[in-house]
């Protein structure tokens, strides 16, 4: 008979910090501050660890409170008695960005080493609700070989096994240890009695051995906000005697992860891929959060949208051109941003303050975003702030185009028109003057030679400050409306000035859209609203179309911020109220249309979307909007495709998956029944044989693939609790049970859409959608900029070259030495890539995700090539 195997147990003691959630920060910082003081005046006596979670913020949150003991933080972190990192927080990994999980371990990166220290060897996630097909590139490229982590992984989809050789897209791969069904709490309260140490545990070790693929073996000693166990040493010992002939040893994080991986190497370890989000029968893998506060997750993405595709760009670019930084800029406007990314904030189940908190700290770094894209396009044309304000009589109003994709393009552009009315004295002398204002003449672009179409009924008067460095602001009224022209081509992340004059447009949109009555057109779609409200897209170049491509379905909602639970299988349809057209064109037609839902016991739901065609465009616009007067209940627009049967990739981080329902016997849907819902991020595919529809969506983050084609997506999601125990999808508490009134999202509601016909689904078509994606999300903008004082020519630009390939980051990098250009290969195939900069380059090294540079690349001028295998992420360093 075999002898049982006898295991090296390592404790390692930690609280789990959720930093904000049914306590506001403000107040679980009190209990931080008391749990670490106890920690720096009480050390263990055998200098033994303490994990403070897998985040830098605690040790940011603790010294706002306590300064004065950054020296003994410091000191403990050097010798290893306390452990955080490497994330700056703990964050929700399906919804932010790839390139927001890159910033969050900048952060804690940089964090760290500034109290002279470094994380440890793992990427630790002991609570996210699942993780991203990439998150092995994510750690290789940070140099962790190993991942610990919870949710997403386990039950009967999954081998049983403590450790996995977890491979992404690209073919990255990194050891995974997988945390037992209790999670980081199984070690919680170890007994100090002999008895029921032995049973304790030969119920834990049954467990563990039976998923262990090595001799060695992870305990967790603590839980949520958790202080050290008041009587360990004394559990210790006696656990130690009743574990015989196991042997258990206090450690830390970084010893565990030394050890488990060389185990590992010579172990023969199941292999997986793909996302991990299904831990059904294993732990909650709480996928309904998606829906969950949609305003706040839209809103997320549209800041870092901001920031990944204009602010820091157009940084990295002027100090590329003019050798100003403002690297300091973009990392403070992140970390506004990142302390919203927490799982229990941005996934929306926590309680109102939090959500309010989060909602404050995002509109911040959008401040801080426009203000440092702002910033640096003025100093890449070479606008001087200074010499503009005291020469008010030699300005020459100017409106500044930006191209915030990396490729060349034109056509419809939105921009801003400002015109002159008054101007406006401010401080002493400020009565009113009897001068009359000067009358608005019709506002025209370079001559009238930039044909435009101008949105009359918008016009408003503001204020607009003219800023400088050195004086008060100079205050004018001035009319100011959205306007939208036809752009000439404009290169990949260059500018483009036109002087804004007065005076007829003459010049006619080469390829003008077409509009009458309830029907649009241009070369490549036809789109037609029936008298019953029907909406009918026709692709000329495709040869498709799809009947009734947009309709509504509204269902009660009896869950909580965790789980969303249908009380009705009937849903509420729309009622179709009219069409009215509001634009017919030259370079936009749109129709808005408007529908009902009745709901008893709350006013009805009054439901709008504009449906727009622009000039030139492959796809159709789609501005819904609408007011919420109900609640527990969830809206959602429906998007036909009209394929069934059809495959379903969805863009995630560093690039799209593809995703199919996940299906469980009965018995563990009765523990958590998988939502039919999974995370959006920028657009949803689906592809036939033939043909393909994509929904792009400017930052809601949940949609539904049904039967027959249609993607549903969350608009609203309202519930009154952020955790029941009665939600028949999921029987117990998630969370602790608080009313969350502000949840229910009542009051205005919006969101934008965009709707693409095209081929089945081959490299060329995921370049298509790639650039679809951009011209939705990031059309050619524009802005007055009423000081300048010439017309400047176009700014040094970047672009990227080759198919498939995606634009993912341009920015200054941590050291301030370089610029780092990032593209992600979206296709199976290899690809051959260029960075073409207008600017001398003299440097170019290949790199790693955390910056640290590699091989050389040859540079020709402003060009550098480089290879993409498939689905790789390829960093390159610039100077």
């Amino acid at each position: 008979m075999a002898a049982t195997p006898s295991f090296d147990v390592h404790v390692v003691v930690h609280t789990h910090w959720d930093r904000e959630w049914y306590h506001p920060v403000g107040r679980f910082r009190q209990q931080l501050v008391e749990l670490v003081d106890a920690l720096l005046d009480n050390p263990s006596a055998s200098g033994a660890s303490f994990l403070l979670d897998g985040q830098s913020i605690v040790l940011a949150d603790y010294l706002d409170v306590r300064p004065e003991r950054r020296d003994t933080i410091t000191a403990a972190l050097r010798s290893g008695t306390i452990e955080a990192g490497p994330w700056l927080v703990l964050a929700d990994e399906l919804t932010p960005s790839g390139e927001a999980l890159v910033r969050n371990l900048l952060a804690g990166k940089r964090d760290l080493q500034l109290l002279g220290t470094s994380a440890p060897p793992v990427l630790y996630s002991p609570d996210a609700f699942g993780h991203p097909a990439a998150l092995p590139l994510l750690a290789r490229e940070f140099g962790f070989p190993l991942i610990v982590l919870w949710r997403g992984l386990g039950g009967e989809h999954w081998p049983s096994s403590d450790l996995f050789r977890w491979t992404a897209p690209d073919g990255s791969a990194a050891l995974v240890y997988h945390l037992p069904r209790a999670g980081y709490e199984l070690g919680a309260n170890l007994p100090a009695d002999r008895d029921a140490a032995s049973r304790y545990w030969s119920a834990v070790r049954a467990e563990l051995a039976g998923r262990a693929k090595t001799s060695i073996l992870l305990l967790t000693n603590g839980a949520d906000h958790h202080a050290p166990q008041h009587d360990l040493d004394e559990a210790l010992d006696v656990l130690r005697d009743a574990a015989k002939p196991d042997r258990i040893q206090r450690n830390s994080l970084s010893r565990f992860a030394s050890e488990i991986v060389r185990a590992a190497a010579s172990a023969a370890l199941p292999e997986i891929a793909g996302e991990l989000r299904d831990s059904y029968g294993y732990s909650w893998s709480l996928q309904g959060t998606f829906g969950t506060r949609a305003a706040l997750k839209r809103r997320n993405a549209i800041v870092e949208r901001a920031l990944v595709r204009d602010a820091e760009p157009w940084s990295a670019l002027a100090r590329l051109a003019c050798g100003r930084s403002r690297g300091m800029h973009t990392r403070a406007a992140w970390r506004s941003l990142l302390l919203s990314h927490p799982h229990d904030t941005l996934c929306g189940c926590s309680i109102d303050d939090v959500a309010h908190a989060a909602g404050l700290r995002q509109q911040d770094a959008l401040v801080q975003a426009t203000g440092i894209r702002d910033d640096a396009l003025l100093d890449l044309v070479g606008h001087d702030r200074v010499a503009a304000r005291v020469d008010a009589a030699a300005w020459r109003p100017i409106v500044l185009v930006r191209n915030r994709a990396a490729r060349t393009r034109g056509g419809v552009g939105e921009i801003e028109l400002s015109v002159f009315r008054s101007h406006v004295r401010v401080g002493p002398g400020s009565t009113p003057s009897s001068s009359g204002y000067a009358s608005l003449g019709a506002p025209c672009l370079d001559g009238g030679r930039v044909p435009l179409q101008l949105q009359l009924e918008s016009w408003r008067i503001v204020h607009e400050r003219t800023e400088s460095p050195e004086r008060y602001p100079h205050d004018d009224l001035v009319h100011r409306a959205r306007a939208l022209a036809w752009l000439p081509p404009v290169p990949g992340y260059t500018t483009l000035s036109l002087p804004l004059d007065s005076g007829p447009t003459t010049a006619e949109a080469p390829r003008a859209v077409r509009a009458s009555g309830a029907t649009m057109e241009n070369e490549h779609l036809r789109i037609e609203i029936s008298d019953a409200g029907a909406v009918r897209i026709v692709s000329r170049l495709a040869g498709q179309w799809i009947d009734d491509a947009l309709t509504w379905d509204d269902v009660g909602d009896a869950g909580d911020l965790y789980t969303h639970s249908s009380v009705a299988l009937s849903e509420r349809r729309a009622t179709f109220i009219g069409a009215t057209p509001t634009q017919s064109g030259p370079l936009r037609a749109t129709i808005e249309v408007a529908w009902r839902i009745e709901v008893a016991g709350s006013g009805p739901l009054e439901l709008n979307a504009a449906i727009s065609l622009d000039a030139g465009a492959e796809f159709l616009r789609v501005r819904a909007w609408g007011e919420n007067s109900a609640r527990d209940h969830r809206l959602r627009i429906r998007f036909a495709s009209g394929i069934s049967d059809a495959e379903v990739y969805a863009d995630a981080m560093f690039g799209p998956v593809e995703r199919r329902p996940i299906i469980v016997t009965d018995a563990v849907a009765a523990v958590e029944r998988p939502p039919l819902t999974a995370p959006l991020h920028r657009y949803v595919t689906v592809s036939g044989a033939k043909r393909g529809v994509t929904i792009f969506s400017d930052g809601l983050a949940e949609y539904e693939a049904m039967q027959g084609g249609s993607i549903a997506v969350t608009v609203v999601r309202a519930v009154g609790e952020l955790s029941r125990n009665d939600v028949p999808e999921r029987p117990g508490h998630a969370g602790w049970p608080e009313p969350t009134p502000d949840a229910q999202s009542l009051g205005p509601w919006e969101a934008s859409f965009a709707i693409m016909l095209h081929a089945a689904r081959t490299p060329e078509c995921i370049d298509q959608i790639e650039r679809a994606a951009d011209d939705a999300l990031l059309p050619l903008e524009g802005f007055t900029l009423r000081s300048a004082r010439a017309i400047y020519a176009p700014s040094p630009g970047a672009e990227l070259h080759g198919t498939g390939l995606a634009f993912s980051t341009l920015k200054e990098s941590e050291d301030g030495e370089w610029i780092v250009a990032r593209c992600i290969n979206l296709t199976d195939d290899f690809v051959p890539g260029l960075w073409r900069f207008r600017a001398p380059i003299r440097e170019a090294r290949l790199a790693r995700l955390d910056e640290t540079s590699g091989e050389s690349l040859a540079v020709a001028g402003g060009e550098i090539a480089f290879d993409a295998p498939p689905r790789a992420v390829v960093t390159v360093l610039v100077r």
